[in-house]
């Protein structure tokens, strides 16, 4: 149940692309910035233990089960005042005014499906390893690009493991007051080196 966002499609920023050159890409870029610049946080889902239960029970019984999954833990993000702007393959990409409301979302995520694994057989078990950053980005009504994106999805996909949520240090100091964190990390990211943090909710 993703949520509509309007604005400028991908196939519609990529005509825009393939158009730029040297005479026209100021307005180009101005266009674009106008119709898609944002600051926003933003939040990869991935799913853990991929390969292993594809081999084990088959790719169509995991995306069955990951799309029921999906479908609720989106009802979850839409209450917090979320957007999920992807869902392609095992990853959610999801987008939040600020980051309060993502981790806040993300813990109520992570709890639902830890309640739902209790009930359920090991085959039907779903997990997901959590990345959020907050930054300037290209979003459009179907994606997003630039470096808060490749931060959040380097967090959730390459630094979390099964059930964890990692943050930035930037999204830390907004969140500590509210929620308990304890630090992880340095990790490198494009030549950038970020400080992260593990939020605990158990």
């Amino acid at each position: 149940m993703r949520k509509k966002t309007g604005g400028m499609t991908t196939k519609q920023f990529f005509g825009l692309v393939r158009g730029r050159n040297a005479r026209n890409a100021a307005a180009v870029d101005a266009r674009i910035n106008k119709a898609c610049g944002a600051e926003l946080t933003v939040v990869s889902c991935d799913s853990s233990g991929f390969s292993r239960k594809t081999h084990e029970h088959g790719i169509i019984e995991f995306m069955d089960n990951m799309v029921k999954c999906h479908d609720a833990l989106e009802k979850i993000v839409a209450r917090h005042d979320g957007i999920t702007l992807s869902d392609k393959a095992d990853n959610l990409m999801l987008t939040f005014a600020e980051p309060l409301k993502a981790a806040a979302c993300c813990i109520e995520m992570h709890r639902w499906l830890k309640r739902r694994n209790r009930s359920v057989p090991e085959r039907k078990k779903y997990n997901i390893c959590v990345g959020i950053h907050h930054g300037p980005l290209l979003r459009f009504a179907d994606d997003a690009y630039g470096p808060a994106v490749n931060v959040a999805f380097k967090l959730g996909e390459d630094v979390a493991g099964k059930d964890d949520l990692m943050i930035t240090g930037q999204v830390n100091e907004i969140i500590k007051k509210k929620f308990r964190t304890d630090y992880s990390r340095h990790v490198t990211i494009g030549g950038v080196t970020f400080d992260v943090y593990k939020v605990k909710y158990r």
